[in-house]
């Protein structure tokens, strides 16, 4: 089963931003298992994001809304022609302000709050669904904001994903990432393409084939969303695919044998899982548990096992077992073990 992302950044994110980040967490995409394990390169705990993804169902193919007032904005049960009536939409001067004010505030590390937010993104996404001239300008707004401005660029985002209209701007922003060959923001495009299937031109994933064979450098954040977006290949069965498919596993299992970040190379492991059959994939386990354990490959090898990419066989219990007791294994790691295979294994 496919996993989903949330936008995040590896950017610091202020605390006084936290308001933000969490309603982002709630109306954004889910972070993939791999992204998740993005933590552990640096990035800062935020209260709440933790429990927010928890809630966050397996696989869920469509973004979550905001809120009860994002369902009015697109006409759904629970609003009402009264609750409708209370949304004011946005004409493109009122958006065009509304974001600039929203980036400054984040800028400038001053506070956002839960209301605020809200009220921006219905008020948002009401007249982009309903005014062209919102869309464009929202569009251009996005479109403006420098590469620098990743972290603000992502929860903006989050923000627009949450209507068809909105998804159509960031989808398009990202082809036009692709189009100009931004390199700085291709971890953007590559977790938009990620969450949007079906929507992803094939140079692309050759591209990104290809820079995965010719080693082109990467910061950890474009090589996590790079890694996720081949993993999509997973989903896709035509004859088409069929070389795609066979390059990215030869691939996958050089970033998997090459030194270096363990992030990396256990998000190679459990693409390269999602590539096999569940047979497969446990022997693969169990030659990457050979060849050398961290706390992301068991982790990762264990939500696999809970999603059905990978067999759990008897050698593989060992293994994982071996793995966990060793002095080095975390907490969190025992934890996940507890649960996956029971407190007596």
């Amino acid at each position: 089963m496919p996993s989903n992302i949330n936008f995040p950044s590896l950017r610091v994110a202020a605390t006084t931003v936290i308001g933000v980040c969490l309603l982002l967490a709630a109306g954004g995409y889910y972070m993939s298992r791999g992204e998740r394990r993005a933590e552990k390169a640096g990035v800062p705990h935020v209260n709440g994001m933790d429990a927010l993804l928890a809630q966050a169902p397996a696989a869920s193919p469509a973004p979550a809304r905001l809120s009860a007032r994002a369902d009015v904005v697109h006409g759904e049960p629970g609003g009402g022609e009264e609750g409708a009536a209370a949304v004011k939409p946005f004409s493109a001067d009122e958006a065009r302000a509304g974001l600039r004010h929203f980036v400054d505030k984040i800028l400038k590390r001053q506070n956002l709050t839960a209301q605020e937010v809200e009220e921006l993104q219905t008020r948002l996404l009401a007249g982009i669904e309903t005014d062209p001239a919102v869309g464009k300008a929202v569009e251009q707004f996005y479109h403006g904001m420098p590469a620098e401005q990743g972290m603000e660029r992502d929860m903006l985002r989050a923000l627009l994903v949450a209507s068809p209209a909105g998804r159509s701007i960031v989808l398009q922003e990202a082809n036009a990432i692709w189009e100009g060959k931004n390199e700085r923001q291709f971890a953007e495009m590559y977790e938009t393409y990620f969450n949007l299937p079906g929507q992803v031109p094939q140079d692309v994933l050759v591209a990104a084939l290809a820079d995965l064979k010719a080693g082109k450098p990467a910061d950890e954040r474009t090589a996590v969303a790079r890694l996720n977006f081949i993993g999509t290949l997973a989903e896709q069965k035509t004859g088409d695919t069929a070389n795609l498919r066979s390059d990215a596993v030869q691939l996958l299992n050089q970033v998997a044998e090459t030194p270096g970040s363990d992030i990396v190379r256990a998000l190679a492991v459990q693409k390269l899982y999602r590539l096999s059959s569940p047979g497969e994939a446990s022997n693969i386990a169990i030659t990457q548990l050979s060849k050398g354990v961290s706390g992301d490959l068991v982790r990762e090898t264990l939500s696999s096992v809970t999603s059905g990419d990978v067999e759990l066989t008897p050698t593989l219990r060992a293994a994982l077992t071996t793995a966990v007791k060793r002095p080095g294994a975390s907490a969190e790691e025992k934890q996940q073990f507890s649960q996956v295979l029971g407190p007596r294994s």
